[in-house]
């Protein structure tokens, strides 16, 4: 290995590189590991508080990971050839930088879509230093010593999933979301100066392989490729999405450049992907599909788990991350026990025997209730945590034995990009199902409320909805034990990949996607038809559920839960106007008529209600307005009021009148 010259503001690498400088140059390095980690413990656990504080929904803020994991994967293997051309250093400190001040300004994001559009730039940012951290640790260790470099590296990404949990809880405890981002400024600062300093003047790399060709229309159409797919998967499923022609413009475009991607690999000399490797090795692409399949189905404990713990079950925030944190820390004791018994029975029924024990951490999930105690929150997260420790080493084996030893750099560039797309992949379709079934369910138990029109159903859906409506607890359980099913499905591919010389051809891919398919279609079916809680029957169940007794302020926690009050029965003849309303229209239209979006519009300066007469305007609030009626322009009901008393009209329409001030 070449060697820097230290006089001239480098470094030496290798066997000449002093014990002190080595430290402080790896100590660089898991500043910046342990960074990155964070935010995929970090952020999923606030979405609740994003959605609360910067008024959005479910659908848009999970773009604030969709777009980091996006910007982070489709770049990522053009970065790791490219930092042996310029310096592994080089584009290590440059991603740094960026990854550090887009994070810092995620604190003081003004709305949603900037959030995002930084997520954006901070992902990038981890596209270019994340795969420079492994190449710089292997050059400045002796190759003796060159596993150890790579075990701290290890280590400290384990620390930040460990620990990252539990201090978002706390976080989130003690202030809100932005909190998670601001917190870590001090650090960003410190990963910064040490990464601009650590190195000396000239640190760059002696590059370690020059190449004629740099892939890098192949990393565009990837990363173009990605985003258009990933986009359809979130949003066509979603509201009335399909019938939006640019969703579909979009996803058509992703499909078009993924098929131009490889396209491009096919013809290129030097591609980022060999796909010769996963048409004739079938140890490998076996590894690499089961290795996908298994990031895919995390969703389900990363994303809808923290949701259902914090808003559902009102569990502390600082509590919900240490439950997180449990399968990181089984993870982390179980990996290298794991490594030394796949030399003893074999890395394949190492990997059957992990995924399988997932699988069986999934399926207990499903007994977990509103009134769970801590065991049965536990014991999932202890199996999940234990399958995959048996999984990761010996599959990763699997994967990296599997390929030539030219080929190696590129395949060990591939693994960063296997898990990121498949959680990506993952992430997407169950955030969709997730908005999915709560807009569906929304819809379909306020359309079913309108049509009855009876005094108590109409009370109870009244109180379900007051009570945080879709995100009341039995509906966060509902949409919980759907996607357990679905993610266990997905699992389900990498169970039939880790069979034992299991022989498996493209045919057989396709079956076993089909498979997946058909138990996460009908397993879904079969859970949906039996659920109390399903769009259409709900109304009939809710007299026995506990809404009636508390409920939940959205996204509140237990500090906000507050007692159900009984109705305050206003007498016909002391009618007040704006009492009326705050019964009857505040809930769709604000408190003050200002309107709430994706609910009801403003009536504040509302030349419709001033285009009305008093009686033209009576007989619109008694007759309401369906989502489907040619004049409906938000697209929303506005459900008829057709139970009020003769003077309690004429007080809400002088109150309208009032505040509409036109």
């Amino acid at each position: 290995m070449a060697s820097v010259d230290a006089t001239s503001g480098g470094f030496n690498t290798g066997d000449s590189l002093s014990g002190a400088r080595r430290i402080t140059l790896m100590l660089t390095l898991v500043v910046s590991t342990v960074l990155a980690s964070l935010d995929s413990s970090f952020v999923p656990i606030a979405f609740a508080d994003m959605i609360e504080d910067l008024d959005t929904n479910t659908a848009t803020v999970v773009w604030v990971a969709l777009g980091y994991l996006i910007a982070a994967t489709g770049p990522m293997l053009f970065f790791s050839r490219l930092g042996e051309a310029i310096g592994q250093v080089r584009l290590f400190q440059i991603g740094t930088f960026i990854y550090a001040v887009a994070m810092s300004a995620c604190a003081y994001a003004p709305n949603i879509e900037w959030l995002i559009v930084l997520r954006i730039i901070q992902g990038f940012g981890m596209a270019m230093f994340l795969p420079s951290t492994f190449a710089i640790a292997g050059q400045i260790y002796p190759q003796a010593q060159r596993g150890r470099a790579l075990g701290i590296l290890q280590s400290a990404n384990a620390a930040g999933f460990l620990f990252g949990p539990i201090f978002a809880g706390f976080l989130l405890d003690a202030f809100d979301w932005r909190a998670i981002f601001s917190s870590r400024i001090p650090f960003a600062l410190v990963a910064i100066v040490i990464a601009l300093t650590a190195f000396g003047k000239k640190g760059a790399l002696i590059p370690l392989k020059k190449r004629e060709h740099y892939d890098v229309t192949g990393a565009v159409f990837l990363t173009v490729a990605f985003f258009g797919i990933l986009y359809g998967l979130n949003r066509l499923p979603v509201e009335d999405n399909h019938l939006e022609g640019l969703v579909w413009v979009i996803t058509i475009i992703g499909i078009a450049f993924f098929i131009l991607f490889l396209q491009q690999e096919r013809l290129n000399k030097d591609p980022l992907v060999d796909l010769v490797l996963f048409q004739k090795n079938q140890a490998f692409t076996k590894s690499s599909i089961a290795f996908a399949a298994l990031f895919a189905s995390f969703p389900v404990q990363l994303f809808i788990w923290p949701l259902l713990l914090l808003s559902g079950m009102e569990i502390p925030a600082w509590e919900v991350g240490l439950i997180m944190c449990v399968p990181a820390v089984a993870t982390t004791v179980i990996s290298p026990v794991a490594g030394r018994l796949a030399d003893n029975v074999g890395a394949e029924v190492l990997c059957f025997i992990g995924t399988s024990v997932c699988a069986l951490g999934y399926l207990t999930m499903l007994f977990v209730e509103i009134d769970s105690g801590y065991l049965v929150l536990l014991v999932p997260m202890v199996l999940i945590g234990v399958g995959t420790g048996l999984f990761f080493s010996p599959n990763n084996s699997l994967l990296m034995g599997s390929v030539p030893p030219e080929r190696a750099g590129m395949a060990s560039g591939l693994i960063g990009t296997l898990r990121q797309s498949g959680y990506a992949i993952g992430f997407a379709v169950i955030a969709s199902l997730f908005t999915a079934v709560q807009d569906g369910y929304e819809k379909n138990l306020t359309s079913y409320a309108v049509e009855i029109l009876d005094e108590a159903p109409a009370s109870q859906v009244s109180l379900l909805f007051d009570g945080g409506g879709i995100w009341s607890p039995e509906i966060l359980l509902y949409i919980f034990h759907i996607t357990v099913i679905i993610c266990t499905a997905v699992l389900l591919l990498t169970l039939i990949n880790s069979v034992p010389k299991l022989k498996m051809g493209g045919v057989r891919h396709l079956g076993a996607a089909a498979v997946m398919l058909l138990v996460a279609v009908f397993g879904s079916l079969l859970y949906v038809n039996s659920s109390e809680l399903t769009p259409g029957t709900a109304t009939g169940n809710l007299a026995s559920s506990n809404v009636t007794e508390t409920y939940v302020a959205p996204f509140g926690w237990a500090s906000r839960k507050v007692d159900v009050q009984t109705p305050q029965v206003v007498q016909v003849d002391q009618v007040s106007g704006d009492v009326v309303y705050l019964d009857n229209c505040s809930f769709c239209h604000g408190q003050t008529g200002e309107g709430i979006e994706g609910l009801g519009l403003a009536l504040v300066s509302s030349a419709f209600i001033a285009g009305l007469d008093d009686e033209a305007l009576k007989d619109f609030i008694v007759n309401g307005r369906m989502d489907d009626d040619p004049a409906n322009v938000t697209g929303e009901i506005m459900p008829p009021i057709d139970y009020l008393e003769s003077n309690e009209y004429t007080a809400l329409i002088e109150y309208m009148r009032q505040i509409n001030g036109l």
